[in-house]
This record gives C-alpha cells, structure tokens and sequence, in this order.
C-alpha cells in the first residue's frame, strides 16, 4: 500500500507544474488481529517508538542525511555530524517512480504503547520528553493531544502528528 500510494503521489507530481515535485513521509502500523505482533512500514522521517516498562525505542531509522551519516559513516565525528544540513531527506513517497519502504515485525507484550509521528513531533521533543508524557497520561487521546501542544510550545516549526496505540488484553 505504501508503494501504490508512491506511485499515485508520483503520478500526480507529472501533472501540472504546481504538484511537481511534491513528495511526503510516512509511517504505518498494523496488528495481528489478536495483536500480538506488530509490521511498522515507513519511507522518510516519519518515526514509529514502542514505549514498555517504562522505556521507549525508536522502531525506525530516519532516511535523512544526518541519520544516513550516522549509519553509514560511523567515524565520522559528532561535530562533523552537526555541521551537516538538518532536515534533509534522502528518501519519500512520490520523489520517485519507485520507493524502498523498510518493514519491520515484532512481538508486541500487554501494555506496549506504539507512537506514529511526524518529524514535527520528534524534532521538538526529546525522547525522554515523549516517554515522560505518555507515561504520565494514561489517556491515550489526551497523551496525542499533549505530545502536540508540548511540540507548539517548543517551537512548532514544522506540522505536527502524533497517534498513539497500547496492546491490551
């Protein structure tokens, strides 16, 4: 589905000279009818974290040049890594005719809480910021809407998305 929604955001970009170019990130969950796992696809900057027992993980990689640096060049140094432009994407839907999406698949456990979110969200929040937020808001829908009015508060420079899933019994 990722692909095919590449291909038509492509298609479109051909067009008319307003949509040229155009291209956008994504990430995508979906669970196990009985959820007990979990595929995340996702093309981009667009991120995919599994919070359990009080810790959080980033499930996905960036296709950014700072992350692409970070992975492919590891001896390169932190200070060569913040010289490079932010915000630079390497890979999204519709730039292309054809797009790599990465998929994993994991084992989810009762209570593990999914966030999907745009680099709107993860570039004005640590983390630890996250992790602090969900924890603290058992309510999920009023954890998304904090998670987007703490990112406002901090800057709000980019748009900013946030859905949040927990695996119950």
């Amino acid at each position: 589905s990722l692909r095919l929604a590449n291909r038509r955001i492509f298609d479109r970009s051909l067009r008319t000279m307003a949509d040229f170019g155009m291209g956008t990130t994504i990430v995508a969950a979906i669970f196990t009818p009985n959820s007990d796992r979990i595929s995340v696809g996702h093309v981009g900057d667009s991120r995919c974290y599994r919070i359990r027992a009080g810790e959080i993980v980033q499930m996905t990689r960036d296709h950014s040049l700072v992350s692409d640096a970070r992975h492919m060049a590891p001896w390169m140094t932190a200070e060569e890594i913040r010289q490079l432009p932010p915000n630079v994407i390497t890979r999204a839907l519709g730039i292309r005719e054809d797009v790599l999406v990465d998929l994993a698949t994991e084992t989810t456990e009762v209570g593990d809480v999914y966030l999907l979110c745009s680099d709107g969200l993860s570039g004005m929040m640590t983390d630890e910021q996250i992790l602090e937020t969900v924890t603290n808001t058992p309510d999920l829908d009023e954890a998304c809407k904090t998670l987007i009015d703490r990112a406002n508060y901090f800057g709000g420079t980019d748009n900013i998305t946030a859905t949040l899933a927990r695996v119950e019994e």
